[in-house]
């Protein structure tokens, strides 16, 4: 019995899944559809097809709208063309294209990454000012709201040490992201967050108000660290301020493409681990993902959230990958802390599947 099997026995009975048969000579694509063009309300997209073998004889498009973060995507009605104008609805929020290939033996549709967010066709205007919540205490954790914004900008952050009244305003170092642990430097100052809003014609700064004056807490310190919560940085905290009882969570699973319709196109899996007492992303915890059995999927290696909290896999389909209508793939989602037991402390476990749709 494999180390990996033994890991997961105590969790879950695997439900063999019967080969299928054949593939069919249906296009194959190895290089997935992109988008071309100015990602701007009153511009035109343009899709381009990728590479496929098979010798696709046609392409049909379907144009899809995504939220902020490249998900939760639905057709847009009508949009079936090559080409597509942004409209304004489409600002602030993403977009992306299912290319299909067609040929005598059938069709295959692969999805392109989502676009950046779309820009408005003027500089970002402030429709709601930047806000703050937390409690302004030594070792507590401040959480940035950019506020509502036209124009469909992205946002950057940066945390400011202001004086009591809360004048003289000055940047702290390295807080850059959307969270910002307090610390001892702070007690009896104020702080303020200023969000930069940036899109494709100009950037647009704003501040939220100060908070109140900086408190010891309830419970201060003696001897306290620089900075008991490390600042986050892309929004997440790092994976040393997390410790029991506080514990991981995989929240957040992306699967491209969604469904697995050959063995010829990698799976790109992206998973988002957050912490479970305030819900934040965490950066640098490890995350270790495998498929189940072995034969499906490559066996890849372990790998880091990023300073969004995402982590990244890519795997390469195996001829013991099930290619029959209804069949689903398994996998074994490990998310720890460098150098704890990886069934114990912080560590999380989690079951997740993508479906198969041969294509034919």
């Amino acid at each position: 019995m494999s180390r990996l099997t033994t890991l997961v026995a105590g969790l879950f009975v695997v439900v063999g899944l019967a080969a299928g048969g054949a593939q069919a000579a249906a296009p194959q694509n190895t290089a997935t559809p992109t988008i071309t063009g100015k990602q701007m309300v009153g511009e035109t997209l343009t899709a381009t097809n990728g590479t496929w073998t098979g010798s696709p004889t046609d392409f049909n498009y379907q144009w899809q709208r995504c939220n902020r973060d490249g998900e939760s995507c639905g057709d847009i009605a009508g949009q079936t063309s090559k080409t597509y104008d942004v409209r304004s609805a489409d600002v602030g929020v993403t977009v992306r294209v299912i290319v299909t290939a067609v040929n005598t033996d059938g069709r295959t549709s692969v999805n392109s990454q989502p676009s950046d967010v779309i820009s408005g066709d003027a500089a970002p205007r402030a429709i709601e000012q930047p806000s703050i919540s937390g409690k302004p205490e030594i070792g507590e954790t401040l959480t940035a709201d950019p506020g509502r914004w036209a124009e469909g900008p992205t946002f950057k952050f940066q945390w400011q040490s202001c004086d009591k009244s809360g004048a003289n305003c000055k940047d702290i170092s390295g807080a850059t992201g959307r969270t910002y642990g307090v610390r001892a430097a702070d007690k009896d100052n104020t702080i303020r967050l200023e969000v930069t809003a940036t899109n494709l014609v100009g950037s647009t700064k704003a501040n939220s108000k100060e908070t109140a004056v900086v408190a010891a807490g309830a419970t201060p310190n003696p001897n306290p660290t620089p900075n008991p919560t490390p600042v986050g940085v892309g929004g997440a905290i790092s994976i040393t301020a997390v410790s029991l009882p506080d514990r991981l969570v995989i929240s957040n699973i992306q699967f491209t493409p969604r469904r697995i319709t050959n063995r010829v196109q990698p799976v790109v899996a992206r998973f988002r681990v957050t912490e479970i007492q305030g819900k934040r992303p965490v950066s640098g915890a490890l995350v270790y993902a495998a498929g189940v059995p072995e034969n499906r999927v490559t066996n890849e290696p372990e790998v880091q959230t990023d300073s969004s909290g995402w982590a990244t896999v890519t795997f390469h389909p195996l001829k013991g990958l099930p290619m029959k209508q209804g069949a689903r793939v398994t996998f074994f989602v490990r998310a720890r802390k460098s150098g704890e037991n990886p069934l114990a402390g912080v560590s999380t476990r989690r079951l997740v599947s993508v479906g198969v749709t041969p294509a034919g």
